[in-house]
């Protein structure tokens, strides 16, 4: 099921950042973020969810690449723009990619959402392996786990 799960949330990561925040995208390989150059500087949150899988979805980037998302989503320009509205972006994208990833996946009951929390990312991305997502001036990292 996980890896039914991971190809749905690779479409929707593609097909979410492409039409909402102008960003294309290609998937490196796995790995632990700061190996990839991702510092502990990165906003994360996560998103639970459950049904025929339950699990929860991490999502990691860089604070200059959620002002892209946030500058290109809310068509304001960075000046305008507040902590509040960079997470706010995160958790948005993180929600819209569960979603959408999970209403493609053919299974006998339905997903159920928790709702995306800011969460303390710097420990994770020194010690765990994510999969690695690069636009075409940063990268950002998510992790799929599935009870």
């Amino acid at each position: 099921m996980k890896k039914i799960l991971m190809t749905a949330m690779k479409a929707s990561i593609s097909e979410v950042m492409e039409t909402m925040f102008f960003l294309p995208i290609e998937f490196g390989e796995e790995s632990i973020p700061a190996q990839c150059g991702m510092d502990k500087k990165n906003m994360a949150c996560e998103l639970t969810f459950t049904g025929n899988a339950s699990g929860r979805l991490i999502l990691m980037a860089p604070e200059r690449l959620v002002a892209e998302m946030a500058e290109n989503f809310m068509g304001e320009p960075l000046k305008n723009l507040t902590r509040e509205h960079l997470s706010g972006t995160l958790t948005e994208m993180l929600n819209m990619v569960c979603g959408n990833a999970l209403s493609k996946t053919d299974t006998k009951a339905p997903f159920e959402l928790g709702i995306p929390k800011m969460i303390d990312g710097s420990a994770m991305a020194t010690k765990e392996v994510f999969t690695i997502v690069e636009t075409i001036e940063s990268k950002m990292a998510i992790q799929l786990k599935v009870d």
